[in-house]
């Protein structure tokens, strides 16, 4: 079984120096209600304000905090969503019942408030 705290903790350091907004856990291991089954689901928002303009703005964003994962992705699956603030802003209104079970999960870190686990 994975130990989650480990992981978290693995999580934010390996994200925090792409400088992003917010980490969210959501989904089962947020919720304790995981199995040996479960993935990891992590919603991130970036720092950047911008919505990008194409697909390969969006992928290579999510690539660029895909990699820094790829340690932590050889022992547990995860499932990865990344957003700019712009996105974010996007999603939270159009996407509402998704954005807000993302919401109630758990924020891992914060830029503003420097939260960590």
């Amino acid at each position: 079984m994975v130990d989650i705290e480990k992981i978290k903790k693995e999580i934010v350091e390996a994200l925090k120096p792409l400088d992003p907004d917010r980490i969210i856990l959501f989904g089962s291991y947020a919720k304790n209600s995981y199995n040996e089954n479960s993935d990891i689901d992590l919603y991130v928002v970036t720092s950047d304000e911008f919505v990008p303009r194409n697909w390969r703005e969006n992928s290579d964003i999510y690539v660029k905090f895909s990699k820094n994962l790829r340690e932590i992705r050889k022992r547990v699956s995860i499932d990865l969503i990344v957003h700019t603030k712009g996105m974010y802003k996007k999603f939270i209104d159009f996407n509402k019942p998704f954005a807000n079970e993302i919401l109630k999960g758990q924020v891992l870190w914060r830029k503003d408030l420097k939260l960590n686990g």
